[in-house]
């Protein structure tokens, strides 16, 4: 039987323990978190010990999950990892990669299995994607949320935009040769919007954009290459791929040298007989599950997870580049006007402006 517990219990911590109390063969021995109602509320749905300090756990546990606030990452991952207890740790894996690499080495040295839950990677939409031979050159993703109140140690590209770093990164697979990145703090600290790009050394070239002040939900992906198109839809688990024709590969079609029949079925079946589509409903178990699935195997059979702790610390890395220039970002071309994302320029005036004096109503 795997021992495991939880450190911070909060909105995805509880989901953790309460998936990691129905397991065969693993006992969840406790649940830690600061917040003691908190802690004792979650034991009690999932039948085990609460704690106030995570330390109570560090010899009673094989494994646990790390799903406190960001900035708690390494000063709970180390200690558990100082005594060979194999960890989970939610993404991000630490606020800055020098921690990383910390946890990375510590983890090598203890020959613990260090896992970072970037849980997009178990997206059954994403797990398609990856059986398909698209190499892609140029990425599109864009991730945003309304507010919610949790995460505010962080700002919007260790919060949200790092899922899409880390499944660009596993994609591309090729060092990043520059950034470039822009941001704005909506509601005062940390940065609520951001956009980036990053260009790789194979010549792909991706574009991100996260916000956490969004009226509406979304997680989606588009990627081009030589072999055509996929659209990926993280929230309802799709998949849309798209292919030139044989017709189209070997060039037999110039639209600047066609006769008026030849251009009538151009525009008539380009979606049906010169662009080829399919559209993936792609159904999975439950990603979190999957998440802890692998781990556990991960620890019984000491083998490496895919999303390993080098993973979580690229991610990390890579999101400290772009950090680094959405705080030096000259809104005015200038480093004498505002810079980085809490010194925006003056508004030039309202957007809602009153109807111009004799306009229709």
């Amino acid at each position: 039987m795997l021992r495991l517990g939880v450190v911070g219990v909060g909105h995805l911590g509880k989901e953790h323990a309460r998936i990691l109390a129905g397991m065969p063969d693993v006992s969840l021995v406790g649940v830690a978190d600061p917040n003691s109602a908190q802690a004792e509320s979650v034991a009690l749905r999932c039948g085990t010990r609460a704690y106030h300090d995570f330390r109570q756990l560090l010899d009673t546990v094989d494994a646990a999950v790390v799903a406190a606030p960001t900035m708690h990452h390494h000063a709970i991952a180390r200690e558990f990892l100082a005594r060979g207890v194999h960890l989970l740790i939610e993404k991000p894996l630490t606020a800055d990669v020098e921690l990383a690499d910390d946890l990375v080495g510590r983890a090598r040295a203890s020959g613990a299995v260090l896992q970072a839950g970037h849980i997009e990677r178990f997206n059954p939409a994403f797990n398609e994607l990856i059986r398909h031979p698209l190499r892609p050159k140029y990425i599109s993703c864009e991730r945003c949320s309304g507010f919610s109140g949790r995460s505010t140690d962080i700002g919007v590209v260790l919060d949200l935009m790092i899922h899409d770093l880390d499944l660009v990164l596993a994609l591309v697979k090729s060092p990043v040769t520059s950034v470039w990145a822009m941001g704005a703090a909506a509601l005062g600290g940390h940065e609520d919007i951001a956009r980036a790009r990053v260009t790789f050394a194979n010549g792909c070239v991706a574009d991100l954009a996260a916000s956490r002040v969004h009226p509406t939900p979304i997680r989606q992906m588009q990627l081009w290459g030589a072999e055509g198109y996929a659209g990926v839809d993280f929230a309802k688990r799709q998949l849309s791929l798209m292919q030139p024709a044989e017709t189209l590969r070997q060039g037999r079609i110039d639209s600047r040298r066609l006769d008026s029949t030849t251009a009538a079925s151009l525009k008539a079946e380009l979606f049906s007989r010169y662009f080829l589509s399919q559209e993936i409903d792609c159904a999975g178990a439950d990603q979190l599950t999957m998440e802890l699935q692998e781990f556990i195997t991960c620890v019984r059979n000491e083998r490496s997870p895919r999303v390993d702790g080098v993973a979580g610390r690229n991610a990390v890395a890579l999101a400290g580049q772009v950090l680094d220039k959405i705080r030096s970002h000259e809104w005015e071309g200038s480093a004498a006007g505002p810079i980085g994302p809490n010194h925006l320029p003056a508004v030039a005036g309202t957007l809602f402006i009153p109807p111009a004096r004799g306009a229709a109503a």
